[in-house]
């Protein structure tokens, strides 16, 4: 908060220089119209309207910088009889004069390269600039037609157009190209820290690769130990041999994965991935007691994440609680249901931190579906409903219920 008001004070008091520096010129030059001659204290009026005309234009330009420049160049557009120079054109009466100068000049010339340079669209500028333009194209076309072209041709409307593309046309441009070398700048820097963050991925992933790999291979060595005891009994020896193809399964997917993450590594198209069914089983040959009715073939990532953490929460909360998986499927909708009779929870334990089902229900209502969690008749049910993969749709979030993970 103290720095967002540093921030707008600084702001505030370079608007307040830069009023300041462009009324200089405005008040020593103060600009009326053609037909009007001020005497007097008239010609103070003058230079203080211009003052107010200019800090209200200021004032606007951080908002909104073409309202500002399009203020300004309105106004600067009165007098148009001094100018870098003049000419002679052919069929025109007089000497013409171009780029014309008055006290508004120098502020048209910072508040469109303003507009340029803090306009985050060129295109509301670009059409503004070709309205006015072509507008007096026209006209001027128009006014010099005939044996004897008018005389505000050549008093006005060449003027006119040579001050907006010399004092405000030029400087817009010159600062939408310094926008764009700025973007660019950003955009690199975006980029470069972009790439510090993949190699930092990439580091971090052949970390985890080498130390749960090296994990994961000691416990497959010692459950192959463990199988060939000699006084193991065979139910213990086959137990100790599916853990050490599940040690030795968990080791080749965590190589996959980790290829992903890895610099150089090509990601595969098609991810590996597990029916509901085969999460089931995996379960069952852990111990769970989990009876699956439904869709058993289904491969849905949503569903097998969400079965997978609901038998997650069962074995950690309720050991040995026999769990039924429920597993619907229409044309536009999967319903995946998970009960289990819980456990009691003993007295001054919590019934964990519920960042398992926090995740789980971000993850079903990015898929566009609802997820509820709770006791229901002393037992613990995960409902969530959403659209198959690749069917997304708009719902309403379900308040998240309290619940074990």
């Amino acid at each position: 908060m103290r720095w967002i008001r540093r921030s707008s004070r600084r702001e505030a008091l370079r608007d307040l220089l830069l009023w300041a520096l462009l009324c200089l010129s405005a008040v020593l030059a103060p600009v009326t119209p053609p037909w009007w001659e001020p005497s007097g204290g008239w010609a103070a009026w003058a230079a203080v309207a211009g003052a107010v005309v200019l800090g209200g234009a200021v004032l606007v330009s951080r908002r909104s910088p073409l309202a500002g420049m399009l203020i300004v160049l309105a106004v600067g557009s009165w007098s148009v009889g001094e100018g870098l120079a003049t000419v002679q054109i052919w069929r025109l009466d007089g000497l013409v004069t171009l780029g014309p100068l008055n006290g508004f000049t120098p502020a048209i010339v910072v508040l469109s390269w303003l507009t340029g340079r803090r306009a985050a669209r060129s295109r509301p500028a670009a059409l503004a600039f070709t309205a006015i333009l072509g507008t007096g194209t026209a006209l001027t076309l128009v006014t010099s037609c005939g044996p004897r072209p008018d005389p505000v041709t050549s008093h006005f409307w060449f003027p006119l157009l040579s001050g907006i593309l010399l004092s405000a046309l030029l400087p817009w441009g010159v600062g939408r190209l310094r926008w764009q070398r700025v973007e660019q700048r950003a955009r690199e820097q975006r980029l470069i820290a972009g790439q510090a963050q993949l190699h930092e991925r990439n580091r971090i992933a052949q970390d985890m690769h080498d130390s749960l790999g090296h994990d994961l291979a000691l416990i497959a060595l010692r459950a192959a130990a463990l199988e060939m005891a000699p006084d193991l009994a065979e139910r213990h020896r086959r137990a100790a041999g599916e853990l050490r193809e599940a040690a030795a399964d968990t080791t080749e997917r965590l190589r996959r994965v980790i290829g992903v993450l890895r610099e150089g590594e090509r990601a595969p198209l098609t991810p590996p991935q597990e029916s509901v069914a085969e999460i089931v089983e995996r379960a069952r040959e852990s111990g769970v007691r989990v009876e699956l009715t439904g869709e058993e073939s289904l491969r849905d990532r949503t569903a097998c994440r969400v079965v997978q953490e609901a038998l997650t929460n069962a074995t950690k909360h309720a050991p040995g609680s026999p769990v039924t998986v429920q597993v619907l499927r229409t044309s536009a909708e999967i319903t995946v249901t998970v009960t289990n009779r819980a456990a009691p929870t003993p007295p001054g334990r919590p019934r964990g931190g519920g960042l398992g089902l926090v995740g789980l229900h971000e993850r079903v209502r990015l898929a566009g579906g609802t997820f509820t969690s709770g006791w229901t008749g002393g037992r613990f049910r995960v409902v969530a409903s959403f659209p198959p993969d690749g069917l997304p749709r708009e719902t309403e979030d379900l308040p998240l219920k309290d619940g074990a993970t």
